[in-house]
């Protein structure tokens, strides 16, 4: 029909991303916001959550706060490529969808390990491996109940715990990409805030945190900063 604009014109015009609409080009860095929300979820507002994607093929997701794996497939992001979760903290707006990322994902095809990295605290109990391990508890019948059904490399989890008093730590480097690692002020010692650089660029994402010493020095000059608070 003459003047009528073509899907993909009308997309572009509108100024808005669509999920399955655009390519990421090999040089370029995507973030997601699947979660800004408080600590109590709102029905159209998830708990903390940022998906990174790189033009080399990497994703990355910072913390996974309650409400966000429905964001998730509200965004049509496949769980089953989704395999590096970094954690700020452990309260439950920051990671109590891990589950359904870790045996949702299972169902939704994954066949690799789902790796976790997050700080350690002042003592075993509370830190990222101790909580992991409770998950692991929590969802044995679910897990076990899998097998011979799926693919049962999905079910493997694997855990990177750090020590939260690192400032500015490597924490991770693979395929051109670092992430470090510095100290979060907020509540109990043992919280972190992120940065990853890859290809020039460079996101930094505080998760929960006042204003520090650290966040000034280390994030200054970066090319996207999510700084998260709340009164």
């Amino acid at each position: 029909m003459q003047g009528k604009a073509s899907p993909t014109k009308a997309i572009a015009e509108r100024g808005v991303y669509y999920p399955g609409t655009e390519d990421l080009a090999p040089d370029e860095m995507r973030v997601v916001a699947l979660g800004t929300g408080m600590p109590t979820i709102r029905p159209k507002q998830a708990a903390a959550c940022f998906l990174v994607e790189l033009g080399n093929g990497d994703k990355f997701l910072f913390d996974i706060g309650q409400g966000s794996a429905s964001r998730l497939a509200a965004m049509k992001i496949p769980m089953d490529y989704l395999d590096k979760v970094f954690i700020g903290h452990l309260h439950m707006d920051h990671m109590a969808d891990i589950d359904s990322l870790w045996i949702g994902g299972v169902k939704m095809n994954r066949t690799y390990p789902l790796r976790v990295w997050g700080p350690s605290g002042t003592a075993p109990e509370f830190g990222t491996k101790y909580a992991m391990e409770g998950l692991r508890q929590y969802l044995h019948w679910d897990a076990t109940t899998l097998a011979g059904l799926l693919d049962s490399r999905g079910e493997q989890l694997e855990v990177y715990e750090f020590d939260y008093k690192g400032v500015n730590k490597v924490i991770y480097q693979e395929n051109g990409v670092t992430i470090r690692s510095i100290p979060a002020i907020h509540t109990l010692d043992g919280s972190v805030s992120f940065i990853l650089e890859w290809n020039g660029l460079k996101f930094a994402y505080s998760s929960d945190t006042f204003p520090n010493k650290w966040w000034l020095e280390h994030t200054k000059g970066v090319d996207i900063s999510v700084h998260e608070c709340f009164a």
